[in-house]
């Protein structure tokens, strides 16, 4: 059987599982109202009993991808075991949610998958909710975690998986690669659901619990890789949690887009059946990675000008947004180590000795290396045998140039990404020196 074919079974099998599932949820909310109540001093633990979503790559709500029972309540520090950790929150901001996986399974483990919410959902047995205003107390109650936090800020498709995986070979380190509960914070703040005081309350509580590990004698390091939407909160939490280190990985702005358009014609092809076009414009077209607040950069949000866009414009639109933000940031003293694509994957000896050096990290020639040997989202929809054979129309490819032309004068960005960035200070790029 051939890929292609695979791929539309599987499709076809996880489009019917889930609309099976919403079914039977309805049903059973019909027929007997589960209680939802939440004690403002527990936390609920419900069972998974099935669950299914659309593609690996969306995201998953409790109320919509799951079907649980209830199981028992516990007391808030339940949420200290290591074998949960957080996973989201409600669409409102009311509640918060953690998964549960057995004690035997690392969930941060990248054998699991590329990315946390991923083996999140994939491994879980267990949803475990509490209230947001109780959550946020307990948050509040811990103690600032000991361990060094590395923050790995990117443009996406410039192998920051793989730079989170280089950091994964090393002992005494955790990795969390692109949790969705900050990710979930953006989309609420952005939208207006929760104000900016609530916003930056729950942004750093949830970094603070999503570091906080009750067995971490042995843990030095925590690595927390964003999806690059989030680009925007790593001036705060670097601010938020003092002696935290920020790199930048990014990706030449032509090969970057060319990139992201296989991923998105990749993604329509397997998931034709609930999705297309417009509704990766969506994606592409809100939560733009500006700075925080946007300043001069305000004239992005004008809606005619997003209302207008194609989606390899879209594209091209963040990844200026993303080198834009972290460039405003650099200017107003955020300490950044950028480093190229490029340089990591041709110089990876040179390249972990630089992020050695910036994060104080031992060197340990060798074992990151092994990182190189694997195709980093082996598994994955993003995989290299998936992606391969994804090709790019060439009318996409002249309008590419044409955004790219277009947005780069518009936000200034006409020279290099090291020259941009190494122009308003921050780390020296000592790979060029």
């Amino acid at each position: 059987m051939n890929v292609n074919l695979m791929l539309f079974s599987k499709q076809i099998v996880e489009v019917l599982e889930y609309y099976i599932l919403r079914a039977v949820e309805n049903s059973r909310k019909v027929s007997h109202c589960r209680d939802k109540s939440l004690p403002a001093d527990k936390v609920k633990v419900d069972r998974i009993l099935w669950r299914a979503k659309l593609h690996e790559a969306l995201d998953a709500e409790v109320d919509k991808n799951f079907v649980l029972k209830l199981e028992s309540y516990q007391n808030l520090d339940y949420l200290l075991k290591d074998n949960v950790s957080l996973f989201g929150f409600s669409k409102n901001g009311d509640e918060v949610s953690f998964v549960q996986v057995d004690e035997n399974e690392d969930v941060y483990s990248s054998k699991h998958g590329p990315f946390l919410y991923i083996s999140q959902y994939n491994l879980a047995t267990h949803i475990i909710t509490l209230r947001t205003d109780a959550f946020l107390k307990f948050a509040e109650s811990l103690p600032c975690p000991d361990a060094r936090i590395i923050f790995v800020a990117n443009t996406g498709r410039c192998g920051s998986t793989l730079l989170a995986q280089m950091f994964e070979n090393l002992s005494g380190l955790k990795v969390l690669s692109e949790p969705h509960s900050i990710l979930n914070l953006l989309n609420m703040y952005n939208r207006g659901t929760i104000t900016t005081a609530r916003y930056e309350a729950l942004l750093k509580a949830s970094v603070k619990i999503l570091v906080t590990f009750q067995d971490a004698i042995d843990v030095h390091s925590i690595v927390i890789k964003p999806v690059f939407k989030c680009t925007p909160q790593i001036d705060f939490l670097n601010k938020e949690f003092p002696g935290s280190r920020t790199i930048f990985l990014y990706r030449n702005i032509k090969e970057n887009v060319d990139s992201f358009m296989r991923v998105m014609i990749s993604f329509m092809g397997q998931s034709f059946l609930f999705t297309g076009e417009s509704e990766m414009l969506e994606y592409w077209t809100q939560d733009l990675p500006l700075p925080n607040p946007p300043g001069k950069y305000r004239w992005v949000l004008n809606p005619s000008l997003l209302n207008e866009l194609s989606l390899p414009g879209a594209i091209v639109l963040n990844w200026c947004s993303t080198v834009a933000c972290v460039k405003t940031y650099i200017v107003d003293g955020l300490d950044v180590l950028h480093m190229d694509y490029k340089v990591l994957v041709n110089s990876p000896q040179e390249s972990w000795r630089r992020i050695a050096e910036f994060t104080g990290l031992p060197e340990m020639e060798g074992k990151p290396m092994d990182a190189y040997k694997k195709d980093s989202q082996e598994g994955a929809f993003l995989s290299r045998g998936i992606l391969a054979n994804t090709k790019i129309r060439k009318k996409d490819k002249a309008l590419i140039e044409q955004e790219i032309i277009k947005f780069s004068a518009a936000f200034n960005l006409q020279r290099s990404v090291e020259e941009e960035l190494n122009s308003v200070g921050g780390v020296p790029d000592r790979e060029n020196d």
